[in-house]
């Protein structure tokens, strides 16, 4: 009975394997996540789709901590000059509390940090528009951040 366990196994992965393999092939014709702004996401997909929609007028009507948040995705992207942000980036979030020392987060940089900025209750995604529009979008963010310094 040993003997028939050891050789069942290598066929058991065998036909696990032809069993999955639809649903692999499944998995890569799926289409991009939307997502609330009703963009494709970027991520994941060969087929995604960048819009060139102008996201740097919503800028001035963001909270300041999500501010923050999407200089820090500015930078960490390099759609604006390293070293001129990240100086701006602390002294921003110094001055805006955006960072508290002993909390866990602040959802509001979160969001930014993930590239997002909410404005009159809609979510727009830096992440999904063209490399242009997020350079635009960044060089607003960096200009309201020095501004409010």
């Amino acid at each position: 009975m040993k003997l028939f366990s050891v050789r069942a196994l290598p066929a058991l992965a065998v036909t696990t394997l032809l069993a999955a393999a639809p649903v692999f092939a499944h998995a890569a014709d799926t289409p991009a996540p939307v997502s609330k702004g009703g963009e494709q996401a970027e991520a994941g997909s060969k087929n995604a789709t960048l819009t060139d929609t102008d996201l740097s007028g919503y800028v001035g009507g963001v909270h300041p901590a999500e501010l923050g948040g999407l200089l820090n995705y500015c930078n960490q992207g390099s759609y604006v000059d390293y070293d001129e942000s990240f100086k701006v980036l602390q002294s921003y979030n110094k001055k805006t509390n955006a960072v508290p020392d002993g909390q866990e987060g602040n959802m509001y940089y979160a969001r930014g940090t993930a590239g997002q900025l909410q404005v009159n209750g809609k979510t727009y995604s830096i992440a999904t528009s063209s490399i242009p529009v997020r350079q635009k979008t960044c060089k607003a963010v960096l200009d309201r951040a020095q501004a409010a310094l």
